[in-house]
């Protein structure tokens, strides 16, 4: 099974998803593969947001190793299932023509359907903090449902 986390940027939600996701296969040894990827591709090639970097740094994950990557029809084709942040997301998906048969929204998972919030301009760590709750419910939910 293999899952592509997609957000605005892929510098922050996608990114952070796919830290999170990576932390808990690797400690469960689950035979998942997980990327991410971003609708725009203005941050092509960039780290994560510095503050996000701090975030996952908190919470034991180390998101460095991660570049951010436009999505594309090839690396769509990829992954069983694209895996989007809020519903522009998935709008912005179909409108930029890349097709899948299985695209969800990661608060659909434990989380009453909620889009997770863009928290590029969020400056107050506790809105920080909630993005990541948010975020690792979600992840945790999803690899329980698809690994369960």
């Amino acid at each position: 099974m293999s899952l592509l986390f997609l957000c605005l940027g892929n510098i922050c939600r996608s990114m952070l998803a796919r830290g999170i996701a990576t932390q808990i296969i690797q400690e469960q040894k689950l035979p998942l593969i997980v990327d991410g990827a971003g609708i725009s591709s203005y941050h092509e090639g960039e780290s994560a947001h510095p503050p996000i970097i701090a975030l996952a740094k908190r919470h034991g994950i180390d998101l460095t190793p991660f570049r951010s990557k436009p999505i594309s029809q090839e690396l769509a084709s990829r992954f069983d299932c694209i895996v989007a942040m809020d519903e522009s997301n998935i709008r912005s998906l179909r409108e930029l023509g890349v097709l899948h048969p299985n695209v969800c929204k990661l608060g659909d998972f434990g989380l009453q359907g909620v889009d997770i919030p863009d928290p590029y301009t969020y400056t107050q760590e506790k809105d920080l903090e909630e993005v990541y709750a948010l975020i690792d419910l979600g992840v945790k939910n999803l690899l329980n449902s698809v690994h369960a």
